[in-house]
């Protein structure tokens, strides 16, 4: 069985460490990791407990322990020739079994057996057990147990996405109680789910009769979730069921980065951090830079936080094959993985696939057939044309070739344009340019590592496994600088390569990284970087000409230029009190000082702002109600749509004259999903935001798709009519034509007329919700 110490890259297979030799001291080191993840389990049960019932949270945690975890390692370790660590080997399977339980679930739906899609787990694990062979591979011993001292950073490195998550959604009102506290993507989120359930192909609720031809895998795997769990989609959605996806992810990511640095205590949990904490360095006093980082989108999209995982998964496996450190099982897992992946997120096999082209360029200018290469680039195009015609419908989702334009959408932009290119629409190339330099700057510091990268190709580029990951990397920001989409989704290109980037930038460091006293230069030299970071800050808030950018009135832009030079001549200054203490190989010492200095300087802000969550969180809810808001749902309205799922038949139709989540000068905002969330049953229409017939149309107008007007006119019309002006004959042709069973009105959306108690049962009632069943 190959291992990574003879292996490595770069020549950093020095730096494995011998397993403890058994006594005392081994005992002692058992304890303490066990400490590590006893501290984190709490944590993450403690912030559980403040979303959630405890019934909950143990049927969550049983069903992924038991039904996803346990049976996903036994695949792992009988299809992966390395037993590296128990944390590879848990967050590894546990993605393995994420993906077998959502393609089985696929698989089974056509055949009306959804709920039972769980007990794929019961054959595996017998068989794994059963046979004695495969129990040998199963139970082996691991290589390269991980020390105390990198238990203890896992722990903290993966806790940080979590806590930062989860605890403002504790101190917030519980989903669909305040109308003020409303996520409408999250609704649209718990409506696909709800059709999961139920449907097959995957129907979009909101519109009965639209079909959803969408990366929707999160949502089938949520309703096999909730199926065998019997938690709510709500709990699973909003408050607890996207805390274990986003654990594992982040621990592949230290599978990946001991990849690349085996052996190292530091790299993974500081490609951890980057990924889900920091990447970005904000020189600019109260102004915030587009954040990248993990926790600024997992929580919001379900579908990157299942896609992320997926992604460093299949890129350990793609390294492994790459380099020949596989069995036959490896390319059996990768097939599962890409699979999954293909209708997780869309962005994550493109960018495999640009990575197998770099390597396969890379390898033919040097003359050699990249074979391995080649297959897996076939197999990829071949998992995508399906993906393509199976899981997308061959339906565009509106992405168009606008370079550059990202920029114009994101980072300090609006500042520094003229307020009439900004007001009429016209993009100023020029601040978009500058808007592009400042964040590029902002994020290559915060990844400082990749210019050690930059500085060192040939020592990278006879590793296929290295550049496959930089292809990734460069596909990854591309993609999103020279694309444009609806909502700005085009970053999740850059998104879905952040965890790859993370880990190039830590291992990056890791090259320059020399000596015995690793530990404390790299701990100097990240918080240096924070100091650093806060002394520049200070300095640019006192200078009165700098502290306020960036556009005058006289059209002049300042404030732009010195704090980065305040930044990096601090950041520089690190480096050389790091030169100057160290002594041994000055040179060398100061530009890896300098590089960990600038990656500490991207994680000072969020960590700074750790214990400010709970006050920050708080001043947000204190916000009064404008008719701006996007509202929701009331308790009470939740409460009805609740009761129709508790009263009626998955199959039958509702009605309902709630379209809008918002109205204003420029129309209605049509991204009403709960009550198709909440009830868990079709609507005639509800909301029609996001759906393919939507983004058909964005394709060839351009225009906002949250604010165009519904396809079908006579059938709104139609609908909406039985609730202002009800008769016998159209509440009779409502129930004809389209199947009609149940009326929910919100008197907020509408005037409600009180004739349809003559033509209809009230079966719920109250102050802002009314629900009929037709006669």
């Amino acid at each position: 069985m190959p291992t990574l110490t003879g292996l490595a890259p770069w020549g950093v297979g020095t730096s494995a460490r011998p397993t403890a030799r058994p006594g005392r001291r081994t005992a002692v080191n058992h304890v303490v990791k066990a400490a590590a993840g006893v501290a984190l389990a709490v944590l993450v049960l403690w912030l559980m407990a403040g979303a959630s019932s405890a019934d909950s949270i143990v049927a969550l945690v049983r069903f992924w322990l038991l039904g996803i975890t346990l049976p996903g390692v036994v695949l792992w370790r009988l299809g992966s020739p390395f037993r590296h660590n128990l944390i590879e080997d848990v967050a590894a399977g546990t993605l393995v079994g994420v993906a077998a339980l959502l393609l089985i679930y696929m698989g089974v739906s056509p055949l009306g057996l959804q709920r039972w899609a769980w007990l794929w787990a019961v054959p595996v694990v017998l068989a794994a057990f059963g046979v004695p062979r495969w129990r040998r591979r199963v139970m082996s011993r691991v290589e390269r147990p991980v020390g105390p001292v990198t238990a203890w950073l896992l722990a903290a490195a993966c806790a940080l996405p979590v806590y930062v998550i989860a605890l403002p959604r504790n101190i917030a009102p519980a989903p669909y109680t305040d109308p003020g506290y409303n996520n409408p993507d999250m609704a649209y989120q718990q409506a696909l789910s709800a059709s999961a359930k139920y449907d097959f192909p995957l129907q979009a609720p909101y519109v009965h009769g639209e079909q959803m031809d969408y990366h929707y895998f999160f949502h089938q795997f949520t309703a096999a979730v909730a199926w065998a769990t019997g938690v709510d989609l709500t709990d699973l959605i909003y408050t607890i069921g996207w805390i274990p996806l986003t654990l594992a992810g982040c621990a592949l990511i230290f599978a990946l980065a001991d990849r690349l640095a085996p052996g190292s205590r530091w790299v993974g949990p500081l490609a951890i951090a980057v990924a889900a904490v920091g990447g970005t360095v904000n020189a600019y006093p109260g102004i915030g830079l587009p954040q990248e980082s993990l926790t600024a989108y997992l929580w919001g999209s379900p579908t990157q936080n299942l896609g992320s995982g997926l992604t460093v998964l299949l890129a350990v496996l793609v390294v492994d094959l790459l380099r020949g450190w596989n069995g036959p099982g490896t390319w059996l897992l990768a097939l599962l993985v890409a699979a999954a992946a293909s209708g997780a997120k869309a962005t994550i096999l493109p960018l495999v696939l640009c990575g197998l082209g770099l390597v396969i360029f890379v390898q033919l200018c040097r003359r050699r057939l990249a074979r391995r290469a080649l297959v897996l680039a076939v197999g990829v195009t071949g998992v995508i044309l399906a993906a393509i015609a199976v899981v997308f419908g061959n339906h565009s989702t509106g992405l168009s070739l606008k370079p550059w334009v990202t920029f114009a959408k994101t980072g300090i932009y609006p500042l520094i344009v003229w307020q009439r290119d900004y007001e009429t629409g016209v993009y100023d190339h020029s601040s978009m340019w500058i808007s592009a330099a400042v964040t590029c700057l902002a994020w290559l510091l915060g990844a400082a590592g990749l210019l050690v990268l930059a500085g060192t190709p040939k020592r990278w580029l006879r590793d296929t496994g290295v550049v496959f990951l930089v292809g990734v990397s460069i596909a990854g920001f591309f993609g999103m600088a020279l694309t444009d989409q609806s909502g700005s989704s085009q970053m999740y290109f850059h998104r879905t390569a952040v965890p790859i980037i993370a880990v190039l930038a830590a291992v990056g460091a890791h090259q320059l990284v020399v000596g015995r006293r690793t530990g404390r230069l790299v701990a100097g030299a990240v918080l240096g970087g924070m100091a650093a970071t806060l002394v520049a800050r200070r300095l640019v808030k006192a200078i009165p000409s700098d502290g306020e950018p960036f556009r005058r009135p006289d059209a002049t832009l300042t404030g732009i230029v010195l704090p980065w030079v305040l930044t990096l001549v601090l950041l520089l200054g690190v480096a050389l009190v790091a030169a100057l203490y160290m002594r041994k190989q000055p040179v060398r010492i100061a530009c890896a000082a300098f590089v960990l200095a600038a990656m500490g300087a991207g994680l000072f802000l969020p960590l700074r702002g750790l214990p400010e969550i709970p006050e920050v969180t708080r001043a947000q809810l204190d916000r009064p109600l404008t008719e701006e808001m996007l509202l929701g749902p009331s308790a009470t309205q939740a409460a009805a749509a609740r009761w129709l799922r508790d009263h009626t038949a998955p199959d039958e139709l509702i009605a309902t004259n709630a379209h809008c989540a918002e109205r204003s000068a420029m129309g209605c905002d049509a991204r009403h999903f709960w009550i198709a969330g909440l009830s868990e049953r079709h609507v005639l229409v509800e909301g029609w935001a996001y759906t393919n017939t939507i983004n058909d149309q964005v394709v060839s107008t351009a225009l906002n798709p949250n604010i165009l007007p519904f396809w079908d006119q006579p059938k709104l019309a139609e609908n909406d009519l039985v609730f202002t002006a009800p008769t016998r004959d159209n509440l009779q042709n409502l129930r004809a034509k389209y199947g009609v069973r149940w009326l929910y009105a919100d008197p907020g959306q509408g005037a409600v007329s009180p004739e349809l108690d003559a033509f209809a049962t009230l079966r719920f009632s109250a102050p802002d919700a009314l629900i009929y069943q037709l006669r």
